[in-house]
């Protein structure tokens, strides 16, 4: 496929970002939404979004691909609640779909349509247990968003959505402690092979055999502008005839201390968390070793904001998360990140998707402005290491199982801008990264053996 129409679009989209910063606010006060628009009863909620979205990628970093990759893709998406008060029933349609792109890259996963991500039954009391604490009993299939958003997330950027079956339950009181609790199966994307995928093909989602995954988290205002939180988080999963597994059966055990940012003062985020159980090296069904699994992982942020024009925050960042050690022992180290998002820290993901919470050493700098009201923007630098330069990068699949070429990956350069063109309703996005490569890069036996990764993207989100 061609890249010039689209990369015509990119710049054509990109420079609409330059209109002067007050021609954003002279849109309607008030956003166009479905549910004015059809007349809906207070009882009835309808709210939903359509992005459309272009992305290319050059010099692929992933062992057994070369050249390039792009996708143009749209996901939809619309969200129904009938609210009789304490009883809330819902649901949410997903579709995204392939408008064009590369059959050979990271576009199948990418690809879910015409899927009901969530269908619930939800019980939403208020004053439970004391007065001004509110619970949230959900029951059904849903999508979840749990402390840092680091091992369990609905993700942003990327155009699926991980849904869960079972039971999920968020109380909290006036003083800001909230407990969350959750009991699940695991969700998995149907259809599961790359050319039904790509043709767009419609299945139900399965809820997955002989997966159990629940969870713990008290979070708690602390004293000195702090917050903490402490966790639980407990993965259990067997094969079963429609699902071939790594027989993961692990527990992780977390504590994050936070301070928010705030103008002319500092903030930090400090996250810990540890891992234990059991795993297995592949998903075969002649692979019946278990392997003792002992990892974990930490994430330390430590930023400032200016009180000045454009509001900029400086921060530096290092996250670490180990990696195995050695291919051929009874033990494995590498963290597994469960069910996390990446973007909001580590770069897009998608077609791209380069770094993940584990084998990582990654100190960086970031910079965030926010130009004016409509708009933001932040520029990141990350260096890439391996933790253990032994095993694979990401999930890539480059490894040297010698540790000959060494634990250096490379840096990453990352950039976005944002802008509200009509407020709460229509709103620009353009981004890119580029990974110049490290000796690992260039010299493991797997490596691609091709020039430094660019990626870049352009979207539009319509939300309504």
């Amino acid at each position: 496929m061609s890249r010039q129409p689209f990369l015509v679009a990119c710049f054509a989209l990109a420079a609409l970002a330059t209109v002067p910063p007050g021609s954003a606010q002279e849109a309607p006060k008030e956003p166009w939404r479905l549910s004015k628009a059809v007349g809906a009863p207070d009882w009835l909620e309808i709210l939903g979004s359509v992005r459309p979205r272009y992305e290319t990628l050059s010099n692929t970093f992933a062992a057994g691909r070369s050249g390039g990759d792009e996708l143009l893709g749209v996901q939809s998406l619309l969200k129904v609640e009938i609210n009789t008060g304490a009883i809330v029933i819902g649901g949410e349609l997903l579709d995204s779909r392939l408008l064009s792109g590369n059959a050979g890259g990271g576009a199948p996963g990418e690809i879910d349509v015409l899927e009901p991500a969530q269908l619930y039954l939800a019980w939403r009391p208020k004053n439970f247990l004391i007065k001004g604490a509110s619970l949230d009993l959900t029951l059904g299939r849903f999508t979840m968003d749990v402390g840092s958003r680091r091992l369990v997330a609905r993700s942003n950027y990327r155009s699926l959505l991980q849904a869960f079956d079972g039971v999920h339950a968020v109380w909290r009181n006036d003083a800001d402690v909230k407990v969350t609790a959750f009991y699940t199966a695991i969700v998995s994307r149907l259809p599961s092979d790359a050319p039904s995928a790509l043709d767009n093909e419609v299945a139900l989602n399965r809820t997955l055999e002989n997966t159990r995954f629940g969870g713990l988290t008290i979070e708690a205002p602390l004293p000195f502008s702090l917050a903490g939180q402490i966790y639980l988080f407990d993965l259990d999963e067997g094969d079963a005839s429609n699902n071939p597994t790594r027989n993961r059966d692990l527990s992780t055990v977390g504590v994050r201390l936070r301070r928010a940012p705030a103008k002319a003062d500092f903030d930090f985020d400090l996250e810990y968390a540890g891992q234990t159980g059991s795993i297995r090296a592949t998903t075969g069904g002649a692979d019946v070793t278990d392997l003792n699994h002992d990892a974990e992982t930490m994430h330390v942020q430590v930023g400032y904001t200016f009180d000045g024009p454009w509001s900029p925050r400086l921060a530096l960042q290092y996250d670490r998360a180990s990696g195995d050690r050695s291919p051929s022992d009874l033990s494995s180290e590498r963290f597994d990140s469960l069910f996390g998002d990446r973007a909001f820290e580590f770069g897009p993901t998608s077609i791209y998707g380069a770094i993940a919470r584990t084998n990582l050493i990654g100190p960086g700098i970031r910079l965030e402005v926010k130009p004016d009201r409509a708009s933001d923007a932040n520029v990141s630098v990350r260096r890439l290491q391996l933790e253990s330069a032994t095993n694979s990068f990401a999930n890539s699949g480059v490894r040297d199982a010698t540790g000959a070429s060494g634990d250096n990956v490379g840096t990453q350069v990352e950039v976005r801008y944002r802008r509200w063109l009509i407020p709460d309703s229509l709103r620009l996005g353009v981004g890119g990264a580029a990974i110049i490569r490290g000796d690992f890069l260039k010299s493991a036996p797997n490596a691609t053996g091709e020039g430094d990764t660019l990626f870049g993207f352009t979207e539009i989100t319509w939300t309504f």
